[in-house]
């Protein structure tokens, strides 16, 4: 803002003059913005008002008009302590016997303690990093597990851990855990019934199968492999193990994949050894460097004589290595790499690059030869095939003669013995003290037939029998289903007391009283008023922004229309809510059209009458049914109507939220107007003042020429 020297030749105080001409001015503006308030304060109610009524559009409503919610069922059983029910909406009516005869349990096994000795005869005490070899368990064995109708396997190495073992049984899908504590392992089946029964054997490779397993090993290279190749490996061949099939062609065609991928990594590695070995030939750090390094290690006092030589070759070397790493690093050599990893290397290259070793009598290492060569890829890759194939070829034909054998003591060491899973076992059958406790499914007799499940609940034709306990022979538990009249009677009854708070509501803006002579406050206004006579100003202007709106009018005409109206059912009569003991008030008529249910406890006014509701769904529960899902249905589809797109509305909208924005950006143009207009004109008031002050000046420096001149 300009700072103005203004009345000083005339005395006037211009800045009041002006400020009450724009007053006036003002004035108009501040309408405009009054109105822009409280249609943002309109479109605020309605937004709140529209969220409640699409919640009950799209959730009450909509479960009102199908006729499955008011055919709720329950259930009751004559022994709680043997079972419990539930009934769904499809469940039959009556009553049913059930004799149970055994629930669905999961398998269980738990080890015998664990016990073993190191190389100096003490007892150690095991944990999940103690190898199995350490217990005793030879390297080679091959443990076999089966879980449902999935078999898995697991080869015990020398570094197989227990932890190794508790994951294999873990992935094989077992809860398995080995408590440190207790010395023991306890396995268990994830989920109950016999289908989910386990077995555990040790085994051991024919000599034909070790065989197979080794070229198997060679020709994949499982060196290189990376840890998801070496998964899918070890998925298809100790698969085929734990199952005893043969490796199948596509899971061939996939092991010659990752072979041929081995020995590419194989190649590169190779490659990148040999550049490496060759620069070691070829390069050397500068000699600027290397007097670098020595000026360091001489001015260091703690060193001296052999130890400073040594740091300094030692500096020096470890220079030139880091070197060598960052130059192998190029794309010079990573394209020398990729070139030979594609072509090869030959015996030659690696003799003309210095690489190869000889032995006094000047006779050629071929290990010093054989770890730089490779072949080209084509080579590599037909090879690699080649060997896969053959290896299979073996494998599978020791599969066929069967690759391992049982190996009764072999789980021994882990507290363990070869099991099925169809046999219980207490502590002391075995010689593993093994305890384990079969897997078992639900059996039932329901009204005479013998049904099974593997869980402890059976679902029979809509009721669901949670199962406590077994019957003793020749008792049963009776199972009665019945209409639920009471949950019915509370659907029914929410959903009024929902559609009544929604009209209510409504009803409360559509009627409020006028506030025509609020206006919104001003900001002089509003410092002259209590935050709290503020709030109740507003508030009047905001509860009567809806006051006889023809939008809400029409909403409300809807309600009490579709669910006052009346509905002709299936047996031919026609019936509204009156029929149904739902009425509005027969003593305050300004409720506007609120429902209430006659006999109701709750209700008031109809506490004492008959509750004629809770009678017909007693003793007519399907025209009830129809005829409240039918008025719903009727309620609806009108208010689908109301909220459909419209060049004032939008989707999902029951008012015209399209007109009031469109309304509002008009507002805030003609705002935007004024402000420059009021801008204009105070600038135009100044500006004709000054001139004003400008002629004063002038006239009175006239005066006072002309007075000089008459004084002299």
């Amino acid at each position: 803002m300009p700072i103005r020297m203004t009345g000083l030749t005339s005395g006037l105080d211009t800045e009041s003059i002006v400020n009450q001409l724009m007053s006036a001015q003002r004035t108009k503006q501040t309408k405009v913005e009054n109105k822009k308030q409280k249609l943002e304060w309109k479109q605020e109610i309605w937004k709140g008002l529209n969220t409640k009524i699409y919640g009950f559009y799209k959730d009450s409503l909509s479960k009102m008009k199908y006729s499955s919610n008011y055919s709720t069922k329950k259930a009751s059983v004559s022994d709680s302590t043997k079972l419990t029910a539930t009934a769904s909406t499809k469940a039959a009516a009556g009553s049913y016997k059930v004799e149970i005869k055994s629930i669905a349990s999961a398998q269980y096994v738990t080890s015998g303690k664990l016990s073993y000795k190191d190389s100096s005869g003490n007892t150690n005490t095991a944990t999940t990093s103690t190898k199995l070899s350490d217990l005793g368990m030879s390297s080679g064995t091959v443990l076999k597990l089966e879980v449902g109708d999935k078999s898995s396997a697991l080869e015990v190495k020398d570094d197989t851990t227990i932890k190794d073992f508790v994951n294999f049984c873990s992935n094989a899908g077992l809860n398995a855990t080995f408590d440190e504590k207790q010395q023991r392992f306890f396995l268990s089946s994830k989920d109950s019934g016999e289908e989910n029964s386990f077995s555990l054997s040790a085994n051991t490779y024919s000599s034909e199968g070790d065989t197979a397993i080794t070229e198997l090993n060679d020709a994949v290279g499982l060196a290189n492999l990376t840890s998801s190749q070496k998964t899918k490996y070890n998925s298809i061949v100790y698969g085929a193990i734990a199952s005893g099939t043969q490796i199948s062609d596509d899971d061939k065609e996939t092991l010659k994949s990752i072979a041929v991928s081995s020995a590419d990594a194989d190649a590169k590695s190779k490659a990148t050894e040999f550049y490496r070995a060759s620069l070691n030939k070829t390069y050397d750090i500068s000699d600027e460097e290397k007097e670098k390094i020595k000026k360091k290690y001489d001015s260091d006092l703690t060193l001296s004589g052999d130890d400073r030589t040594k740091a300094i070759a030692d500096a020096i070397e470890k220079k030139k290595q880091s070197d060598i790493e960052e130059k192998l690093k190029t794309d010079e050599y990573k394209t020398k790499i990729s070139e030979a990893v594609t072509k090869g290397i030959t015996a030659e290259e690696v003799r003309k690059a210095g690489l190869a070793v000889t032995d006094s009598s000047n006779a050629e290492d071929p290990a010093s030869i054989s770890k730089y060569t490779f072949e080209k890829t084509e080579t590599r890759k037909e090879n690699a095939e080649n060997a896969i194939e053959s290896a299979v070829g073996k494998f599978n034909t020791a599969i066929e003669s069967g690759i391992t054998s049982d190996n009764g003591s072999g789980l021994l060491k882990l507290g363990l013995s070869n099991f099925d899973g169809a046999t219980s076992y207490k502590e002391g059958d075995l010689a593993s003290n093994m305890v384990l406790s079969k897997a078992a499914d639900t059996e039932i007799v329901y009204n005479g037939a013998t049904l099974t499940s593997n869980n402890t609940s059976i679902e029979v034709a809509g009721v669901t029998l949670n199962l406590l306990g077994t019957t003793a022979a020749g008792e049963s538990v009776n199972v009665t289903v019945s209409n639920d009249t009471s949950a019915v009677y509370d659907t029914i009854k929410e959903f009024i007391t929902e559609y009544n708070s929604i009209l209510k509501t409504m009803n409360t803006y559509y009627d409020a009283a006028s506030a025509s002579s609020y206006e919104v406050l001003t900001d002089e206004q509003k410092e002259a008023m209590s935050d709290d006579e503020v709030d109740k100003w507003n508030t009047k202007i905001k509860d009567s922004l809806l006051r006889r709106d023809s939008t809400l009018s029409g909403l409300i005409s809807v309600m009490k229309t579709d669910m006052m109206g009346s509905y002709k059912a299936s047996n031919g009569k026609t019936y509204s809510l009156a029929n149904l003991g739902i009425s509005t008030s027969s003593k305050n008529y300004n409720e506007g059209g609120l429902l209430h249910i006659k006999g109701d406890e709750d209700d008031d006014e109809f506490a004492d009458s008959t509750n004629t509701l809770m009678k017909m769904l007693e003793e007519d529960p399907d025209t009830v049914k129809e005829v409240l899902s039918g008025l719903a249905s009727n309620l609806y589809d009108s208010l689908n109507k109301k909220m459909s797109t419209s060049t004032m509305s939008s989707a999902l909208t029951f008012y015209n939220d399209k007109e009031m924005a469109s309304q509002l950006s008009d507002y805030k143009k003609e705002i935007s107007n004024w402000e420059s207009k009021l801008s204009d004109m105070e600038e135009k008031y100044y500006s004709q003042f000054s001139a004003m002050e400008t002629a004063l000046a002038k006239l009175q420096s006239q005066q006072n020429t002309l007075s000089s001149y008459l004084g002299s």
